[in-house]
């Protein structure tokens, strides 16, 4: 008998482990079918790939390139203008200083990939923060206030503004960055403003005041969690739209200086050489293409996945 009793305890231990196994926190079970979705369509792993791809090349290119010296003020005039896929150890060719253009390319990655990045990181908690404060207290002072300024910054074309800015400073990166980041937080303000506002007067955010919950807590933490997807989505695709316009602050010379293997330099100072030695130009412009095309890609992707759950929920 007590072989039989241990032998049932040892069973339903068993079964109770295998139903625990089976169990999965909310949390767990939305990110798989957030991935589920995202994972259906080719086009948005096309795109997490190229991601992917751009920001190791813009961390570790250094390590991948065939001639690293060739990012800095190298010379070396006998072997300019060499055509590319005419040799290996110049797969796309030199430019007009002898330099590796798929070196200089490669290592432009890291300007393009480090001015989103900054960027954004800077933005995006800006205009989460106003746009829930804004969207908590909508149809107040503190909306109008809010929401009336950033639509004073969004009135301005982004690329004039920063040009008006960074052309008042010297030449440099860092104002480049700042001067893209003025202009950038009233588009994520308004994003999260208009998804906080349509969701302040729901049950779940009444009941939350109801038990004393303070004012920090519902946004944070009852609101903002709703917002994800639609924050998501515009901050993948806007990567896209940030390197656009800190490549053309850098064709105007704006942005980083030579030698600076800067993706929007390298285009600037090949286009003076249309046609005749075009590669120059058209590889770093593929490359922009390229990163633009993945990220944006991949924000479809994200997109849909946070629709579809939406949608099932």
């Amino acid at each position: 008998m007590a072989e039989n009793s241990s032998q049932s305890k040892g069973n339903i231990g068993k079964i109770k482990g295998f139903i625990d196994e089976q169990k999965e926190s909310p949390l767990m079970d939305s990110l798989k079918r957030r991935w589920y979705r995202f994972s259906k369509n080719p086009l948005s792993k096309l795109g997490l790939a190229i991601a992917l791809i751009s920001i190791f090349l813009a961390i570790f290119g250094e390590y991948v390139v065939p001639h690293p010296a060739h990012a800095g003020a190298y010379r070396d005039y006998p072997n300019r203008f060499i055509e590319p896929f005419q040799s290996w150890t110049y797969p796309l060719g030199t430019d007009s200083y002898g330099r590796c253009v798929l070196t200089r390319t490669i290592l432009g990655f890291r300007y393009s990939i480090r001015m989103a990045v900054v960027v954004l990181s800077l933005v995006v908690p800006t205009g989460v923060v106003v746009g829930l404060v804004a969207g908590y207290h909508k149809d107040t002072w503190i909306d109008t206030l809010l929401m009336r300024t950033s639509d004073i910054f969004i009135a301005v074309p982004p690329l004039v503004l920063a040009l008006s800015i960074t052309a008042m400073l010297e030449p440099d990166p860092m104002y480049a960055m700042l001067a893209v980041s003025l202009m950038w937080w009233p588009w994520f303000a308004r994003i999260t403003y208009n998804n906080v506002s349509s969701l302040v007067n729901e049950e779940f955010v009444k009941s939350a005041e109801i038990m004393g919950d303070s004012k920090t807590h519902i946004m944070f933490f009852e609101l903002l969690p709703n917002c994800t997807g639609p924050i998501l989505t515009k901050l993948t695709l806007d990567v896209g739209w940030v390197i656009i316009i800190g490549a053309s602050l850098s064709f105007v010379g704006l942005g980083a200086q030579p030698p600076t293997p800067d993706l929007g330099t390298m285009v600037a100072e090949g286009s003076r050489l249309l046609p005749t030695w075009w590669w120059i130009s058209i590889f770093p412009a593929v490359a922009i293409s390229f990163i633009i095309l993945g990220f944006n890609l991949l924000g479809d992707g994200i997109q849909d996945a946070f629709e579809e759950v939406g949608a099932g929920s």
